[in-house]
């Protein structure tokens, strides 16, 4: 028996953890949103880039310190010892997120003909939960 409610309690914590860090990845992609998507305006209307080269300068520039404050405040377990192979773990995640993000954005605003930064919005929504979930299980779970 206690065996079973020292495992119930032990789900509980990791259930809240990960609420708790859902919460914090949440403030963390805000603010790197807001990075992204001002970058994307700025770089399209005001330096005349194309918006998918101005989407993926953006996109890059928000993964950056989201990998900083995620490693500093969000994810205290940290399963790559090795920052430089942390961060090249990341960086294939990341690549992955900014491909969906890019053929989502892409195909939003090519096919349905949406503005160019509504379409970048419907795809943070479905880019966030692949990198929020990908680095908890890749690289801040034990497994």
């Amino acid at each position: 028996m206690k065996k079973i409610i020292g495992k119930i309690y032990t789900l509980s914590i990791l259930k809240n953890e990960t609420f708790i860090q859902a919460a914090k990845y949440f403030i963390v992609g805000g603010f790197c949103t807001i990075l992204d998507f001002a970058m994307l305006f700025v770089l399209t209307h005001f330096a005349g880039l194309n918006y998918v080269t101005s989407s993926i300068i953006s996109f890059m520039s928000g993964t950056v310190l989201n990998y900083y404050l995620c490693i500093f405040w969000i994810f205290k377990i940290r399963v790559v010892l090795n920052w430089h192979h942390e961060f090249f773990y990341y960086a294939i995640i990341t690549a992955v997120g900014l491909g969906i993000n890019t053929l989502l954005i892409w195909s939003f605003t090519e096919f349905i003909g949406l503005y160019f930064m509504l379409s970048k919005l419907l795809a943070t929504f479905v880019t966030y939960w692949w990198n929020f979930g990908a680095r908890k299980y890749f690289l801040h779970t034990i497994k």
